[in-house]
């Protein structure tokens, strides 16, 4: 028996500091996005050439239940929805994509492959990080962009989203005059750009023994470059550069989200694990490294979180914590004064028994610790401990009346055997039916009947294996029901006292009627 229980909090153990935190359980939604870009082409444009060649496609695929496009400027989106009687959704996603992967006659505009998009609970952010501070945007964006590097290499991180993160943007502005005084057409100026920022392989030189190639770097490296730019060159005139006829801006894009943290502009980043990834683990991590940063943070600028989803799964855990924990003091001090301390400690000891139990057997079925798994442990911690209270008190009344301790253990055993049982096909029975829930919702809350079907399962095995073998040891030494009644004499007077008021109560049973009822 102790080795039963040893075993089942040493894997419970073991598992609980390895097994994914998460805030919702893991859900296919079902839903897909795919999006395809075509520069410059209008909404007509892309409805024809791109939109409708996909949709053509998609319709061979079987398993799909609806289907919405929209095609927009530069941009074709199409939202899918695959049927939810469907069991294997991963096999229609695939579906889904080798119909896309097999639309091969888009415009040569379109450069991308269209992209194809899962919707799952991972697309939830675990954090938002801030960036904000009282320099230049320039400044602030450089920093920034050093930072998103570190999150992206920190374990457990998928994606970064940026807000308020503006790309860099050279504006040439040409002054109508200037190219009307020295006969200058503006397209001499594009050309001229656009010759000169080129960066491109011509081929290479072959020897009889050495082979190089050649690269031709004529990229912009700052804006004045772009100034130096000659547009026109003769011999009896003078040279004519791109900043004589232009004026050269070194600026950013327009925004077109503002991001704001503590009340200031900031540089923000939503923060996406990845699909195994630990909630805590990986916002610790984060953590841990802006931490170690903050020391090389340039002067005038500050780190600030938001949205930190791992402060609920925390939550959750304290409150599964805090919950056992209060039970088992419960069943320690009540049992204690009923029973004998020694039994109400291996009664209360089901409660940590069946938690770590139901936290090992989760990964066996694809389960992670999420909130919803652990909202059903608050609710098993006063169900698991019924059964081992009943055949802990059988037992003490069966050494009351003389037994042995192993027969007193035996037949208080078999004596409740069959109304513990029922007592725990019933408890499952009322939460079986969330197993045959459907839709989005059954595909949440089925993690509920799960944990407490676990949970049940477990408490009964420690139960019946475990528990009886436990009394044995603290019924020894016992000399029967003259010792018992000793030990609880005070307890006699309370039992004297409660069977003379219910013999008055119910003789007195219509007038105890009338007045609750009135």
């Amino acid at each position: 028996a102790i080795v039963i229980t040893v075993m089942i909090i040493a894997v419970g153990l073991s598992t609980l500091f390895v097994i994914q935190r998460d805030m919702f359980p893991k859900v296919e939604f079902g839903e897909i996005l795919i999006t395809t870009r075509y520069p410059g082409a209008s909404p007509e444009d892309v409805e024809l050439n791109v939109t409708n060649e996909i949709e053509e496609e998609l319709k061979e695929v079987v398993g799909i239940d609806w289907m919405t496009s929209y095609s927009m400027e530069s941009i074709s989106i199409i939202h899918l929805m695959v049927d939810s009687d469907f069991d294997d959704i991963e096999a229609v996603v695939d579906d889904i994509r080798e119909a896309v992967d097999r639309v091969t006659d888009l415009p040569p505009e379109v450069t991308e492959a269209p992209l194809v998009d899962e919707l799952s609970t991972d697309i939830f952010p675990v954090i938002e990080i801030g960036v904000t501070g009282d320099v230049k945007y320039a400044q602030l964006r450089d920093y920034a962009k050093r930072l998103e590097r570190k999150i992206e290499n920190v374990a457990g991180v998928s994606s970064v989203d940026k807000f308020s993160y503006l790309d860099r943007e050279v504006h040439i502005e040409v002054d109508p005059d200037a190219i009307n005084r020295l006969q200058v057409p503006l397209r001499a100026v594009i050309a001229a750009i656009a010759q000169r920022n080129i960066r491109s392989t011509g081929g290479s030189f072959e020897s009889y023994t050495d082979e190089r190639n050649v690269v031709t770097l004529a990229q912009f490296r700052t804006p004045d470059e772009v100034g130096d730019v000659i547009v026109r060159s003769s011999f009896d005139g003078p040279l004519v550069r791109v900043r004589d006829v232009a004026r050269i801006d070194d600026t950013f894009e327009e925004p077109r989200v503002l991001s704001r943290m503590n009340g200031k502009f900031a540089i923000s980043f939503l923060v996406f694990k990845k699909e195994n990834a630990d909630v805590i683990r990986t916002v610790d991590e984060i953590r841990a490294m802006i931490d170690a940063e903050l020391p090389r943070v340039p002067e005038g600028i500050s780190i600030s979180y938001s949205d930190d989803f791992s402060r609920y799964v925390r939550n959750r855990v304290h409150v599964v914590v805090s919950n056992g924990a209060i039970g088992l003091a419960l069943v320690l001090v009540l049992l204690g004064i009923f029973l004998s301390v020694r039994s109400a400690l291996w009664v209360a000891l089901g409660i940590p028994v069946t938690l770590l139990g139901t936290i090992f057997l989760l990964p066996f079925f694809d389960q992670s610790l999420d909130v919803i798994g652990m909202a059903a442990m608050i609710m098993i911690v006063g169900i698991v401990v019924d059964d081992a209270i009943i055949i802990a008190e059988n037992v003490h009344r069966k050494r009351e009346q003389g037994l042995a301790p192993i027969d007193a253990a035996v037949e208080g055993l078999t004596e409740v055997f069959q109304p513990v049982m029922t007592t725990v096909l019933t408890t499952f029975a009322a939460f079986a039916p969330m197993f045959f829930m459907s839709g989005m919702l059954g595909k949440f809350v089925v993690v509920i009947p799960l944990v407490i079907s676990l949970g049940l399962f477990v408490s009964l095995l420690e139960a019946l294996l475990a528990l009886p073998s436990h009394l044995i040891a603290g019924l020894r030494g016992r000399e029967g029901a003259h010792a018992r009644k000793a030990e609880r004499g005070w307890f006699n007077g309370v039992r004297r006292f409660y069977r003379v008021t219910i013999r008055y109560v119910l003789k007195a049973r219509y007038a105890v009627i009338a007045v609750s009822l009135g």
